[in-house]
């Protein structure tokens, strides 16, 4: 089992026959000069990435017609290796989710371990007691989050990772 299948952050390499100007030149292609905050849903874009490019670096982050803030933000870098062309890239949400997610997470989580813990030290008056199901509601709460944050990361990170793959004649290593 691998744990970085459960986090909403990529890190992987492509290797590819094309050479460092060839794989910029492909990524110039499909970016639009990222453009600052836009709210709008705007279909007269043409590529169907925005984002800079420095040198042999590059971050773009994929448009689209709808909302989703845990789309990934894509950070590559191009380098050569053994003859043929890697590109690094690093992909995660953007920074302001993955604060208020871990802000949702933390604080319901603390929820969750408070009530395990009362559970824990008051087992036999709970089993008096009874059991009461609304104590259940954070750990809910808690998988709501987490499924919503994976999910909607994955589904996104994964399409582009095959763009990127077939649009650069690469494959991962």
């Amino acid at each position: 089992m691998n744990l970085k299948n459960f986090l909403p952050f990529d890190n992987f390499k492509l290797l590819t026959k094309l050479t460092p100007s060839e794989v910029n030149q492909r990524i110039e292609s499909i970016t639009e000069l990222k453009k600052g905050l836009n709210f709008s849903f705007s279909t007269n874009r043409t590529k169907p990435y925005e984002g800079n490019l420095i040198d042999r670096s590059f971050e773009i982050s994929r448009i689209i017609s709808y909302r989703n803030s845990f789309l990934p933000v894509i950070k590559g870098h191009v380098s050569t290796y053994l003859g043929k062309t890697e590109v690094a890239i690093k992909m995660r949400p953007v920074v302001f989710v993955l604060i208020f997610m871990s802000l949702w997470l933390g604080i319901v989580g603390l929820i969750c371990l408070g009530i395990i813990t009362a559970a824990i030290l008051h087992f036999k008056q709970l089993l008096e007691q009874g059991f009461s199901p609304g104590a259940l509601v954070p750990f809910g709460i808690f998988a709501f989050g987490y499924a919503l944050l994976t999910i909607a990361y994955k589904v996104e990170s994964q399409k582009s990772k095959a763009f990127l793959t077939q649009l650069l004649e690469a494959e991962e290593v």
